[in-house]
């Protein structure tokens, strides 16, 4: 039977009992919970925001501080990151032109967590502790590396000279510049005797550009020889260190006596101009006046293989091109 209260009832001017369902109070109940629940917070997030505590306080203005240095974090690691990987991609690239092989891959340090901005301020101070250490060392590293790099300085007089040694190919390297011939004791391709070649003979299309192996100053610069003899069109370079290049057999010469060259300029194009039997370069590096291998001295753009390789064909004792 459920609780009664009383109502009075005008019909019969008297007080009668009504009777009150258990759902209506539950329901009360209910309301009446809800209701402090929701005053309770409310006093209590007013009183964290009027009343904060010393500790309170300083934990607030600490959350302030991470939160501006975790953006400042965040920009500083992508920034580190992107000079990471240029890094990589430097060190790999100067130890295949340094030893000619691949860099071994290393097992790589794990990545910071990617909830790390998000983690606990114990988590966070944990992992920032291990990337500040990581990052002193890598620092102490790089200073040393610098200071032993700067030690091995190349003075201006130093890079003057090595600009000014010949020691590329007269011809851009590719499938259609072949050396056919090397420098020594050939046989000459007019009377079919033995004889001394003071150079060497790339062959290629006419056309074809050929460059200067070094920096300097042209010196000779012959161009529309009608001679059927000789060297033809050719071009001269004067180097400033006791060695001149000279270029032979030239179809068109574009560079002046006097010009002044860079290592890798176009000074003529490939024909077979003066006594030649199909279309080439003769080169010669003259060293004190006297012709010298070429062959030596061409090791820049070529690996140790292709240099080896280029050293046997100019061994071969074949016929030359001149």
């Amino acid at each position: 039977m459920g609780l009664s209260k009383y109502y009075y009832n005008p019909e019969t001017c008297r007080y009668e009992p009504k009777k009150t369902a258990y759902g209506s109070l539950i329901g009360y109940g209910f309301l009446f919970v809800t209701t402090t629940v929701l005053i309770f917070a409310g006093i209590l997030f007013l009183h964290s925001k009027l009343f904060l505590t010393a500790r309170g306080k300083e934990l607030k203005k600490e959350n302030k501080a991470f939160e501006k240095y975790a953006a400042s974090l965040r920009q500083e690691t992508q920034t580190l990151e992107a000079s990471i990987a240029e890094l990589k991609e430097k060190n790999a690239s100067l130890h295949v032109k340094l030893f000619e092989s691949p860099l071994e891959k290393q097992e790589e340090a794990p990545a910071p967590k990617a909830d790390l901005l998000l983690a606990d301020a114990e988590t966070f101070r944990d992992e920032l502790e291990s990337l500040e250490t990581k990052a002193s060392s890598i620092k102490q590293t790089a200073i040393s590396h610098n200071s032993e790099i700067a030690s091995y300085s190349i003075r201006e007089h130093d890079k003057v000279f090595l600009l000014s040694v010949p020691s590329i190919q007269p011809l851009k390297i590719s499938e259609d510049a072949k050396l056919v011939s090397g420098f020594g004791m050939r046989i000459n391709p007019f009377h079919k005797g033995n004889y001394q070649h003071p150079g060497v003979d790339f062959t290629a299309s006419r056309g074809t550009e050929v460059l200067a192996t070094a920096n300097g100053r042209v010196i000779r610069a012959v161009k529309g020889s009608t001679l059927q003899a000789g060297y033809g069109n050719y071009v001269d370079i004067e180097h400033s260190n006791g060695l001149t290049t000279r270029y032979a057999h030239l179809d068109d010469v574009t560079v002046k006596p006097g010009q002044m060259v860079k290592k890798g300029f176009t000074i003529g194009t490939v024909g077979m101009s003066g006594g030649s039997v199909a279309p080439h370069v003769h080169y010669e590096i003259i060293r004190n006046e006297k012709q010298v291998d070429p062959l030596p001295y061409m090791l820049e753009g070529l690996t140790s293989d292709q240099h080896t390789e280029l050293q046997k064909l100019g061994a071969k004792m074949n016929q030359s091109l001149d």
